[in-house]
């Protein structure tokens, strides 16, 4: 073990009082470009990441990932030079702003941020400093895959150590723990809590059975009881170390044909802890078959044979029940004909549906309708008939007095006690839905993040603003005002509470109180500039940062208003800014990809074109050796809208799903356009090629483009796109394809995905905007269909797929290539074994992106024909 530490020693890096010489992207505009960028030089490159900040925001964490995968983690100080380094290094956290631990392979190593001091433990499962900053908890593999749970002090001296702890949990405050233990004898539940000392309690202790499933709130803890057939459940309360448990066994309300599930994280408490939420599963039966293995597909089924296979039906899925511990009630939430069921705010109703009560139907997500269930009574009624599939747009309020939802336009609020809907928004001039969305679904609502405290007023998005608006919709106030400016404000989380809640049993928005100051983060389309703001009741709406580039990654320090955020352009690499506060300005922390200073390097400009009087924009990325006055190709790459990408920063590399990188043919004396494309429904085809010309066409009038060597390529929907284009135009020199749809009929009669649906809702509703079924409008399906125009092609095409794409199948690929193959037509189709929708191994990255570049390089460039593009003789 000692010659193992010594390897680590020997690679563990430290840079103590170093000062690195990172360049600024204005430094790098004014260095004299020197070299050629090649795929020798890919590997330089990495992807900056912001891991953490320290409390009081003296520390910051962060990451550079490879395509050696040989990651390192970073802890660097934000008020001086000190850096450390960890290779390989994960799932790092501070320890106050003294102390940092993070994991390389199995070993942790802990270091002291003030001393230099490293320490490494071999063997830790995971680990986890308490919320006071006086423990380390590890949790070490043991021996016969038994595990230790230890606890060191601020010395490193171990405090405690508990063999055989197959589970654990902090409590909020983390500075207490509850484990389990599966002796060899015995089975325990114990509690540690860790101040200033060290309080040992048992709970529990059992011969014959373990124990799982922990859940701690406030000053209750429940957990579960292992049982072959049978489970328990245990109910503690750490004030008066009371404990009480619910057996199924014997009791007249608790159904027979039912078993408390053991399925791992299934067990909640309400937020007053009176209450213990778990899953109970239908005891095993064992059917009877038939013997001949034959499916029986009913066309009226709800379900698609193979989704049940796979999935099994939701009414044979697990049920939601609760417990109540005080009076050892028990109440069965959901059921065979209302499933699925989620918990209202303070946990005292559930809304319950049938997911599948309209199907059969097209839609991807059926309509439900919705009930409300009063636990302490058991009263159910309908409050919602026909609600969209979308479940996520129907959210409890924090507190659960009202339950919110959009419908045709507007937001409403269902009141739970007075059981009354309100409209909220109908007397508001402003429209709280993408009225732009241009799919047949419909608009949708820019979103709900939450209410103020004790669900006095719920928070709206419109376009630009943050709108506070009272439950009955008397009152209304715009809270920023972001209209006039074309600034778009959404709030950034900073607390657990501010999150919405849509795991396990809750569907909940976050909470704010009227006191707190918000960060929003701010974009502006036209330019692409964004930053964050500070808002608060008194002040309003103050900037913090604001730049012509894309800034994301947001952290801000729990204990100071010290934050942290990265920012990038195409022409500047990601780099982390550092404020000490909302009042100073902020300087650089990390610049990542320094080296870009040594080669040519391209820009990007927005360029601005119309159609049919709409206002559209698409990006345009230089050669990185442009000269003024030469003409150059050019790659067009289409999906759908791409201008949000202006800023973007692309990392140079042959490790590509859709083997497409825009850096790569930067480098390669190529320009690349991005254009944004809308749709009119039933002409997605049309569309696309009018909206892709009319961009292209405005590139070629800036006199930068050889009109003759322009390709275009497109994956998935845009491989559908690119397809169709080159049946109703010759403008292009080539073309590529990735993973298209080319034959409506055959792919709406489809399953795809997970074998879930029918491919109906993608025609319909989604992407392809047909706004009728096949049956409906047979016409659009066949006139969007570009293997059915394939005799119009006379673009050179390369097509390929994966030959295990579940998204479109591949066959959509081999059927064009069949048409043009009859046509005789210039084809060529990869298809990759063992790859789905897009391509997953690295070799198989490397050889489409190799080829990718090969194609274009002939049909662009005039370079000669790679063997692989010539016909087989044989």
């Amino acid at each position: 073990m000692k010659k193992r530490f010594t390897v680590y020693k020997r690679h563990f890096i430290r840079f103590a009082c170093i000062c690195f010489l990172f360049l600024s992207c204005s430094m790098l505009g004014q260095q004299k470009q020197k070299k050629q960028l090649t795929a020798a030089d890919y590997h330089l490159w990495s992807t900056l990441r912001a891991k953490r900040i320290s409390d009081k925001g003296n520390w910051a964490s962060y990451l550079l990932e490879y395509e050696s995968k040989r990651d390192t983690l970073f802890v660097k100080s934000t008020n001086g030079t000190v850096t450390y380094a960890y290779p390989r290094g994960t799932e790092g956290q501070f320890n106050g702003e003294i102390g940092f631990g993070c994991k390389m392979h199995d070993t942790l190593v802990m270091q002291n941020l003030v001393t230099g001091d490293v320490a490494y433990t071999p063997n830790v499962s995971s680990f986890v400093f308490t919320k006071n900053g006086k423990y380390l908890l590890l949790y070490l593999k043991g021996e016969a895959n038994k595990s230790v749970l230890v606890i060191k002090d601020r010395k490193g001296k171990i405090a405690e150590r508990i063999v055989d702890v197959s589970s654990w949990k902090l409590d909020s405050s983390g500075n207490a723990l509850v484990y389990c233990v599966d002796g060899v004898s015995s089975y325990a539940v114990g509690m540690l809590e860790l101040g200033n000392t060290i309080m040992k309690r048992n709970i529990v202790t059992d011969a014959s059975k373990g124990f799982q499933n922990l859940s701690w709130r406030g000053n209750r803890i429940a957990f579960m009881q292992q049982g072959t057939s049978n489970a328990k459940l245990f109910y503690y309360t750490t004030d008066d170390k009371k404990l009480v448990a619910f057996d199924p066994i014997g009791r007249e309300d608790y159904p027979q044909d039912k078993q408390i599930s053991k399925k791992n994280g299934s067990i909640l408490l309400s937020q007053d802890g009176e209450r213990v939420f778990f899953q109970v599963e239908e005891k095993p039966v064992i059917l009877e078959t038939s013997g001949t293995g034959v499916q029986i597909w009913n066309a009226a089924d709800k379900l698609l044979y193979p989704n049940k296979e796979l999935n099994g039906v939701p009414a044979e899925q697990n049920k939601l029940a609760v417990w109540w511990p005080k009076s050892n009630r028990f109440f069965q939430i959901t059921d065979k004909k209302l499933p699925v069921g989620a918990l209202n705010g303070d946990f005292k109703y559930a809304i319950t549906y049938d997911p599948i009560a309209y199907e059969p139907q097209s839609k991807y997500d059926g309509m439900r309708d919705i009930f409300i269930t009063e636990l302490q009574t058991g009263k159910r009624k309908l409050i919602i008939e026909k609600h969209s599939g979308e479940i996520m747009t129907l959210l409890m309020s924090p507190n659960g007095k009202y339950i919110s939802y959009p419908k045709e336009g507007n937001w409403w609020v269902y009141d739970i006690i007075k059981d009354t809907h309100t409209n909220i928004t109908k007397n508001l001039s402003a429209s709280f839905f993408n009225e732009k969305y241009d799919r047949p679904s419909g608009p949708k609502a820019y979103g709900n993040p939450g209410w103020t405290a004790n669900d006095q007023s719920i928070l709206l998005y419109d376009e630009f603003d943050l709108w506070e608006v009272s439950a009955d919709g008397s009152s209304s106030v715009r809270l920023t005002h972001g209209r006039e400016t074309g600034i778009s404000f959404r709030i950034k989380p900073l607390k657990a509470e501010q999150e919405t809640k849509s795991e396990g049993f809750e569907l909940s928005t976050g909470k704010f109180y009227r006191d707190d100051q918000l960060i929003l983060e701010a974009n502006e389309k036209s330019t692409g500039s964004s930053g964050y703001y500070s808002w608060n009741r008194r002040e309003g709406v103050k900037p913090l940062v604001w730049v012509a580039k894309k800034t994301n990654q947001f952290l801000k320090a729990d204990s100071s208003d010290s934050f942290l955020y990265m920012e990038q352009s195409y022409e500047c690499a990601p780099r982390i800014v550092f404020l000490s506060d909302f009042k100073t300005s902020g300087r650089e922390l990390v610049q990542s990809n320094s080296q870009q200073q040594n080669y040519n390097w391209g820009k990007a400009e927005r360029i601005d074109y119309t159609v049919k009087g709409n206002q559209l924009a698409g990006v345009l990325i230089y050669p990185a050796d442009y000269q003024i006055g030469k003409r150059y190709p050019m790659v067009v790459h289409i999906y759908q809208r791409q201008s949000q990408f202006l800023h973007d920063y692309v990392n140079p590399t042959v490790f590509e799903e859709g083997g497409f990188n825009i850096g790569n043919f930067s480098a390669q004396g190529y320009f690349v356009l991005l254009p944004d494309i809308i749709y009119e429904l039933g002409k997605v085809g049309a569309s696309a090629t009018t909206c892709v010309l009319a961009a292209t066409d405005a590139v070629i009038a800036k006199g930068l483009v050889d009109p003759s060597k322009i390709g275009l390529i497109g994956h998935s929907f845009g491989g559908y796109e690119t397809d169709f284009i080159i049946t109703q135009t010759d403008r292009f020199a080539t073309a590529i394809a990735g993973a298209a749809l080319t034959d409506l009929v055959s792919s709406y009669l489809y399953i795809g995905g997970n074998y879930q649906k029918p491919d109906f809702w993608r025609f319909e509703y989604d992407q392809l905007r047909n706004g009728k079924s096949l049956f409906e409008d047979t016409d659009s399906y066949l006139r969007n269909s570009p293997v059915l125009q394939a005799v119009n092609v006379h673009t050179p095409l390369l097509a390929w797929t994966g030959a295990e794409d579940r998204h479109v199948n591949y066959y959509q690929s081999i059927e064009f290539y069949l048409a043009l193959r009859r046509l005789e037509k210039k084809h060529t189709m990869l298809i990759y074994p063992g790859e789905g929708h897009a391509l997953m191994e690295a070799p198989n990255q490397k050889d489409l992106t190799h080829r990718i570049e090969e194609w274009f390089g002939h049909y662009l460039k005039n370079e000669p024909f790679k063997p692989w593009m010539v016909a087989d003789p044989q």
